[in-house]
């Protein structure tokens, strides 16, 4: 399966309902918008098809609405169905009660009524996607996707998110690959297109922003490195370009 892919969306939706007798407050948002360009994720952008989410709707699979992107402060799931999922037109929407006898569903019902907490991020795989090249610009459009998690946070922690960009057109590369040496690294390597230049995979990349993200070709203190994690790294190197291939 591709890599675990996250975004993050400003929820202007974002409501908490009065405490009820027991407690709890109902928390609704809308999580995913449809047919609506996000913004740059890696000079290319996004769009959710309206069908994208079907399977994973009608599959039942649990999906889990957390608090910070912590598993440990788990708000609601549709396994134990008090999250309830519905879509429209727009998109995705959500409701959940919250008991705030818990603290960090507490916590997070006064975030929201001050307007500290305005965001919602969604966490999926997606499983089928196409690219097109409008005007100069790389547009990924997410035709269907195993949605697996919503979470609630004041920290837009993925506006900036790592992409699996392997199935892009090789036609289309070059559009990703666009980068000033201000904003990033010019290496035009697959791993650093997709925004890991941790991962480089370019033996001769000469480029500073590599260097500064680790990029094992250009590490001043490669000299210290043992045999052994030389040929760890070409292991790796080797095993990261079988797999975009």
């Amino acid at each position: 399966m591709n890599n675990k892919e996250l975004r993050h969306l400003p929820v202007e939706e974002l409501r908490i309902s009065k405490p009820a007798a027991d407690g709890k407050r109902t928390l609704s948002g809308r999580a995913i918008v449809f047919n609506q360009r996000s913004q740059d994720l890696g000079n290319f952008r996004e769009v959710i098809s309206p069908d994208a989410v079907t399977d994973t709707l009608n599959s039942g699979k649990n999906v889990l609405l957390l608090h910070n992107h912590d598993s440990g402060q788990i708000l609601g799931s549709t396994r134990a169905g008090n999250l309830r999922l519905t879509t429209d037109s727009k998109g995705v929407s959500f409701t959940c009660p919250i008991d705030t006898r818990q603290s960090y569903a507490n916590d997070l019902a006064i975030s929201i009524e001050r307007g500290d907490t305005a965001g919602c991020s969604f966490g999926f795989y997606c499983t089928r996607d196409s690219w097109k090249d409008d005007k100069g610009t790389a547009i990924r459009t997410v035709e269907a996707l195993e949605l697996t998690e919503l979470t609630v946070t004041a920290n837009p922690a993925y506006l900036q998110t790592q992409v699996d960009v392997r199935s892009c057109p090789k036609e289309l590369r070059s559009l990703l690959a666009k980068r000033s040496n201000e904003d990033g690294c010019d290496c035009d390597c697959l791993m650093c297109v997709a925004g890991d230049c941790s991962q480089c995979l370019d033996s001769d990349c000469e480029d500073p922003a590599c260097r500064v993200n680790g990029c094992p070709a250009q590490n001043e203190d490669r000299s210290i490195l043992n045999k052994a994690d030389e040929e760890l790294w070409k292991l790796r190197m080797q095993v990261q370009i079988l797999k975009l291939k």
